[in-house]
């Protein structure tokens, strides 16, 4: 089962902003392993998310279906026309968890038609990119690719500066792209909120999809919740992606940017 053009999964999707923090727990982890609505009964699944039963029974409706019995007929409907459908454990290994990230990146990616993003990330007059905490490593190498193929490409706030100036800088030439993976400062919401009049693309992990409203564009990096420490390789490879369509969509232009910078690096002696 593509694990993000399956009916769960676009109902959670759907009703994520609504839903109660132990049912976002419950949303996070079906959506992340669909299959295990067709492997375990609501008892087990609570157990995997530490919640009652009577809360997966509760989220089960909250997402429109009558019961457990339901919603494991629908997936089963969509096997029998021919989408792939795991009805069997599989590995849970840390290598299993990240190809399965990996996975519903890429299968969101081929179902997505994202000609309107890379066109504003290639020919906005400028590029706005706003990370926080650990997703701040995340902005600054997003930055620091798609400067190789265009100019005009900040990095918000400036150290030492709050948000608000820049915010308030923002124009309709400008294309923000706000990141917010996991552990998001408190205010992320009211960012989201002032930018609501600008074009904006939401990157964030799978409890990031009440914000999704808010947005005029968003991306969704689906994160492991079974390590203590996140692996931010989906997130990397979702700006590899973008900023490679960015390249290729500008062509030429790109190429006399990458070129006049390996020339400033060369001069300098900057690189070994």
């Amino acid at each position: 089962m593509s694990p993000t053009s399956n009916p769960l999964s676009e109902r959670i999707t759907k009703h994520y902003s609504e839903l109660t923090k132990s049912n976002r727990r419950l949303a996070d982890y079906l959506q992340l392993n669909p299959e295990k609505i067709l492997m375990l009964s609501t008892h087990e699944i609570a157990e995997a998310c530490d919640v009652s039963k009577t809360s997966v029974s509760r989220f089960i409706r909250v997402l429109g279906y009558d019961n457990h019995l339901s919603l494991r007929s629908e997936l089963l409907n969509e096997r029998d026309k021919g989408m792939p459908v795991l009805t069997e454990p599989m590995d849970d290994s840390e290598l299993q968890q990240e190809l399965r990230s990996m996975e519903q990146l890429w299968a969101q990616l081929g179902e997505k038609d994202l000609t309107e993003v890379i066109e504003k990330l290639a020919r906005s007059e400028r590029i706005k990119i706003i990370g926080y905490r650990n997703s701040y490593p995340l902005a600054l190498h997003f930055r620091q690719q798609l400067m190789q193929c265009r100019n005009n490409v900040d990095l918000l706030p400036f150290p030492g500066q709050t948000i608000g100036e820049d915010i308030a800088a923002v124009t309709s030439k400008d294309f923000v792209i706000v990141i917010g993976i996991r552990r998001r400062v408190n205010y992320f919401a009211e960012i989201l909120e002032q930018l609501a009049e600008h074009d904006t693309l939401l990157i964030t992990d799978q409890s990031g999809q009440k914000y999704i409203p808010s947005v005029s564009y968003y991306l969704i990096c689906h994160m492991s919740n079974q390590n203590p420490l996140d692996s931010y390789a989906v997130p990397m490879s979702l700006i590899s992606y973008l900023v490679n369509k960015t390249y290729r969509a500008l062509g030429a232009d790109a190429v006399k940017v990458s070129s006049k910078i390996s020339t400033h690096y060369s001069q300098l002696n900057e690189l070994e």
